[in-house]
């Protein structure tokens, strides 16, 4: 109509007019505005009381789990089971597991590196069926801890939310109980109901954290028996997987079979020096038979994984021509491998090529690694391929900058390096064999002790360089008591060779 006006638009909705609008309607229209009024008045006599009616719906209480069991049964959300609606829960498939456990895996980063063997035990009994496929691991797992511990696991949980109810005081106590009244159910401790989409690899995550936290506490023994075992139940999944229909809880096996993997190659290097050489050339072909299915398959997180485990074996072992024949025959997924195992597929394949004297590969590969790394941890990894990088530079007859032994963390690891790239910028032999062998011991514990005894030569061009600028003539006797040469002879040789190389 159009004598709706924005007053009457007020009035209509209930709201209040503004007083300049009152004002304004009772000194152009006194009538209109006396009418409106009477009106109001009518409707409020003949209207009858309202009533209200609050309808209260009943919710079913929040059920609390320990950290690690919620994390769990996160996964078997993401996987489709325990949903309310059956029909609705439709099966992941196959090609999504893996990318999906992947991003589980590292939104459960925390709660990993702060779980406990207690915690642990506890998941496995009330997550994974003693009837079902895991019935072997929850036995192992639940042996972790007593019946007693397990148990406190929970209580804490719900007694950690009532310490959180019993700190506050007063008014904001109760206007938290209001608000939780109106908002949240109460929280109860959870119902048992076991894992039916995720249990295998639920059952492999926890045999991986115990394994890691028996790693941590330095009990390397106990840690490679639980990597063994949890090897034993995941081929046992991929052997009943393969041979039955149930190929949809594969995808989701192999990142925890590559992390299993790791942490057996961890806990090797722990072990003493005779135990580990055997079981490192017995488990060779286990690695290589590992390999050639993970390839066969397309798996790229167990191929990586398994082809560095080979790798550093290898190169533990100075077998450095096997290393490179199987560095130039294996592939490595470089698209769809993490960039973990990229750097330190990068990292050995500097290492190997600069013991064969490629240096320009070695320093490309390297120079990758290092660029590669991550920034806010792994400052070993980063420690070891400077050191690397900087014996590569030195041989290919550069001086590193100085800035690079003072990087963060850096200054100490890196000071006997600084040292010898010193006595190599003044090409005094004498002095170089001096700093080698003050630090002989340490750079055999770093591995580089080969690679620096091979400097002395570019020691010695250095030094002729210098010469060169310095003098037009000079006695072969000079040069050699200059360059910390034995005799007159020596450096009549060593001239040759620098004349000859262009030097």
């Amino acid at each position: 109509r159009g004598d709706i006006t924005n007053d009457n638009i007020h009035l209509l909705l209930g709201l209040a007019v503004p007083p300049y609008h009152i004002n304004e309607q009772q000194h152009n229209n006194p009538k209109k505005t006396a009418t409106m009024a009477d009106s109001k008045d009518k409707k409020k006599e003949g209207t009858p009381p309202i009533t209200t009616i609050t309808i209260k719906k009943s919710i079913d209480p929040v059920p609390k789990y320990p950290p690690v069991e919620a994390a769990a049964r996160r996964l078997e959300r993401l996987f489709g089971g325990s949903s309310s609606n059956a029909a609705a829960a439709a099966s992941t498939p196959a090609h999504q597991q893996s990318k999906i456990l992947k991003k589980w895996l590292g939104s459960s980063s925390g709660t990993a590196s702060k779980a406990t063997l207690a915690q642990i035990a506890s998941c496995a009994e009330r997550s994974l069926d003693p009837a079902g496929s895991c019935a072997t691991g929850r036995e192992l797992l639940m042996g972790l801890a007593t019946e007693d511990e397990r148990h406190a696991v929970v209580l804490k949980e719900l007694n950690d939310g009532d310490d959180k109810d019993e700190k506050m005081d007063g008014d904001s106590k109760a206007e938290a109980m209001e608000e939780d009244t109106k908002e949240s159910p109460a929280a109860t401790q959870a119902p048992v109901v076991y894992l039916t989409k995720s249990a295998r690899e639920v059952e492999s995550w926890l045999v991986t954290l115990a394994t890691r936290i028996h790693w941590r506490a330095k009990n390397y023994t106990d840690a490679y028996d639980w990597s063994e075992k949890g090897l034993q139940i995941l081929d046992a999944h991929l052997a009943d997987c393969s041979s039955s229909s149930a190929s949809t809880v594969v995808g989701g096996l192999y990142p925890l079979l590559a992390r299993l993997l790791r942490f057996r190659s961890l806990t090797l290097e722990s072990l003493p020096p005779s135990t580990r050489s055997s079981l490192v050339a017995t488990q060779r072909s286990e690695l290589a038979g590992r390999h050639t299915m993970a390839v066969l398959r397309r798996d790229a997180d167990v191929s990586a994984t398994v082809l560095n485990i080979m790798l550093h074996d290898l190169l533990e072992g100075d077998q450095v021509e096997q290393a490179q024949k199987l560095l130039s025959n294996a592939t490595f997924p470089t698209e769809s491998a993490s960039n973990n195992q990229l750097i330190r597929y990068l990292y050995y394949s500097g290492r190997i090529q600069a013991l064969r004297l490629e240096y320009t590969q070695a320093y490309s590969n390297l120079s990758q690694a290092l660029r590669k790394s991550p920034t806010n941890t792994g400052l070993g990894f980063r420690i070891a391929v400077q050191r690397l990088l900087v014996v590569v530079q030195l041989l290919m007859g550069e001086i590193p900058d100085r800035s690079v032994f003072f990087g963060e963390g850096m200054r100490v690891e890196l000071k006997p390096y600084l040292e010898i790239a010193q006595a190599v910028r003044r090409g005094d032999l004498a002095v170089f064999h001096a700093t080698v062998s003050t630090h002989a011991d340490r750079l055999r514990v770093d591995g580089t002790y080969t690679l620096i005894s091979r400097l002395a030569h570019s020691v010695v061009k250095a030094g002729l360089r210098r010469l060169k600028t310095s003098y037009s003539r000079i006695s072969l006797e000079d040069v050699a008591q200059r360059l910390g040469l034995p005799s007159a002879t020596s450096a009549e040789f060593v001239v040759a060779k620098a004349v000859r190389d262009g030097v």
